[in-house]
């Protein structure tokens, strides 16, 4: 499998403080069938501010890590960038870091607890630029657990939707996964990702009861996005 959103690389945000826990994390991937990672520390969420350059090398210094650990598994360079104006100069600049450093996808986040009226133009400019959003945890925001039309629109204008596996285990609480079951019906969903933080409270796991989700996770689903043939 492979996960598109885990926060792992060691001391770049509110994941992993250290190489050893990030260590454990990724023993935790492997032992639950997860082959690739791509780590998505926080980028312009008011708190951390990721840029390319620095996302290359830790994630090129993890590797190493992984590699003379024995530990199966690969990660890849992302970010989870938070919606903000700011988003087109990086871009512009070559400071925000793309899926993979393909220059095609980003993850973005939305606001906490709405949905802002300027995101559909925002996603026709990234558009415009050759950038495809995909858009984390949409179940997780209050204001399209109360109106699942916010996502649909959002979807319609181009963007793709990856929801957390810990949504449908009732790990976000009833209103996550109710959406989760509402939007996996409307078929909003086009990734599956773990979201992961630590080894303990939110561990990089994609199991989750729905088989529909499977597919959601898989190489062959995925490769293209990457911009990479993975072994």
């Amino acid at each position: 499998m492979i996960d598109i959103h885990a926060h792992i690389l060691p001391g770049m945000d509110d994941g992993p403080s250290t190489s050893e826990e990030a260590l454990e994390m990724a023993r935790i991937a492997v032992a639950n069938g997860i082959g690739v990672i791509v780590a998505t520390p926080h980028c312009l969420n008011g708190v951390y501010n990721n840029w390319r350059k620095e996302i290359l090398s830790a994630c090129a210094q993890f590797n190493a890590e992984l590699n003379r650990h024995d530990i199966p598994l690969t990660v890849l360079p992302g970010s989870e960038v938070r919606l903000s104006p700011e988003i087109i100069d990086a871009l512009d600049s070559g400071r925000l870091m793309t899926m993979n450093d393909a220059g095609r996808h980003i993850t973005l986040e939305l606001p906490d607890q709405f949905v802002p009226g300027a995101t559909i133009s925002f996603i026709n400019r990234l558009r415009g630029r050759g950038i495809t959003p995909i858009i984390s945890h949409p179940e997780r925001n209050p204001a399209i657990q109360h109106n699942v039309a916010l996502l649909s629109d959002i979807i319609a204008a181009g963007a793709l939707s990856q929801i957390t596996a810990a949504s449908f285990t009732g790990g976000f609480g009833q209103g996550a996964l109710k959406c989760c079951q509402r939007i996996l019906a409307l078929r909003l969903v086009d990734f599956v990702a773990s979201d992961a933080h630590s080894s303990k409270k939110r561990p990089p796991v994609l199991n989750a009861p729905d088989d529909r989700l499977a597919l959601l996770t898989r190489k062959a689903h995925i490769q293209k996005m990457l911009g990479e043939t993975l072994n």
